[in-house]
């Protein structure tokens, strides 16, 4: 699509939100790099302190399995974005383009499914954590549902992609997507 200002009028609101919603991944999928390079730091930090014999950072290794944890979730919803999550195709490219095009529209409708009730569970969890009061009590000492949120809000979003997915697979040609990883 061209970003011509009078196009934007022209869009439906489902193709605004599909729009919008590639915008926010794209930034979750930079804020996701960028704290990769926040961690590879921190590890050579830590290292480099090792080394030299200034002791070390103790809280390094802690950061890296916080980030770590979050740049997965961050990452997820951008890479399925952009068709660079792994997957076994082989079964689609065997079969008529038609079949796999319902192939991938029932996925698409099953990933939102789950993805959805992922979402609600990662939300009943946190909720329940807060209510408790419960504590991660490591170098860092703070609240539990500070790490159970990320899953339900990157579990929404790819609930909601998958259905933009959908909704782009059912609108477009009768036929397997084209994807840029794949297993077969």
């Amino acid at each position: 699509m061209n970003s011509n200002p009078g196009e934007q009028d022209s869009l439906s609101f489902t193709d605004r939100m599909d729009r919008g919603l590639g915008l926010l991944l794209n930034g979750l999928g930079l804020l996701a790099c960028a704290m990769v390079a926040i961690m590879v730091l921190v590890i050579c930090a830590d290292v480099l302190t090792r080394a030299l014999r200034w002791g070390n950072l103790p809280w390094a290794a802690e950061v890296a399995e916080y980030t770590l944890y979050l740049v997965t979730f961050l990452a997820a919803p951008w890479l399925l974005r952009e068709g660079r999550h792994v997957r076994m195709d082989m079964l689609l490219m065997a079969v008529p383009a038609r079949i796999g095009w319902s192939i991938e529209l029932l996925a698409d409708a099953i990933c939102v499914v789950t993805c959805s009730v992922l979402a609600l569970a990662s939300a009943n969890a946190a909720l329940a954590s807060a209510r408790q009061g419960s504590i991660v009590m490591k170098i860092f000492v703070f609240p539990e549902w500070w790490v159970i949120v990320p899953a339900a809000l990157i579990f929404s979003l790819l609930a909601l992609e998958f259905l933009f997915r959908f909704r782009r697979q059912w609108a477009g040609p009768m036929m397997v997507r084209v994807e840029a990883t794949s297993a077969a």
